[in-house]
């Protein structure tokens, strides 16, 4: 995003107060979010497996068309600890939307999702974010959720490169770690990426909990 647009949401989430952005958490205590988009997926059960394992909580970015499909996920990823959270209805670029339009992919979602915990949260799909859009989430009462650390999960790279991505040295307190489901080598790469950010001091937490104080 150019500093030009983020000046532009900036003043629109002043203007509609009830909202935030938020990109990452505090830089003075030694805690990271993981994240994942896209889902559910074929492959969400062996990531909520994985992730119980390592007693890892994360939070869930997940498609109202999907979970439709699959009510029943939510209250799995809700099981395991997770934050879950809208990530569009179609996964359209909320930029390219009409506002009544993204009033629709908003709305069906939350309807699709029922009553979580952790209040409304959205990432906004491709993480595209503009003036119009920004200010629509704001107003209407949404924590806009952004990352500050890309994985590049979805590029092809192998497990090791991932782990070598995701190293604790490349990571700062506060982080957000953007991840997808449905990436097998993402999912073979989790055990060491927490097992590494664990012994760096790092504590896992969710996107809500890593703003809270």
């Amino acid at each position: 995003m150019n500093e030009r647009v983020k000046q532009l949401v900036r003043a629109g989430a002043q203007r509609a107060s009830r909202g935030r952005i938020v990109w990452r958490g505090p830089d003075d205590v030694r805690r990271v979010a993981l994240t994942f988009d896209d889902g559910p997926h074929a492959l969400t059960e062996r990531y909520l497996a994985c992730l119980a394992a390592l007693g890892a909580p994360a939070t869930f970015f997940v498609m109202g068309y999907y979970v439709e499909r699959r009510p029943a996920v939510v209250a799995d990823y809700l099981r395991g600890g997770h934050q879950v959270a809208g990530h569009g209805y179609y996964h359209k670029r909320f930029t390219r939307l009409f506002p009544h339009q993204l009033h629709d992919q908003l709305v069906r979602t939350e309807r699709a999702l029922g009553p979580v915990p952790h209040g409304r949260w959205v990432r906004p799909p491709h993480g595209s974010l503009g003036p119009i859009d920004g200010a629509t989430m704001l107003a209407r009462g949404y924590t806009v959720a952004m990352w500050s650390f890309d994985s590049r999960d979805y590029d092809g790279a192998s497990a090791e490169t991932l782990v070598e991505r995701c190293a604790p040295g490349r990571c700062r307190p506060g982080d957000v770690l953007l991840f997808h489901e449905g990436q097998e080598t993402t999912l073979a790469a989790l055990p060491r990426i927490v097992d590494g950010l664990r012994g760096a001091g790092y504590e896992l937490v969710t996107m809500a909990d890593l703003v809270t104080r």
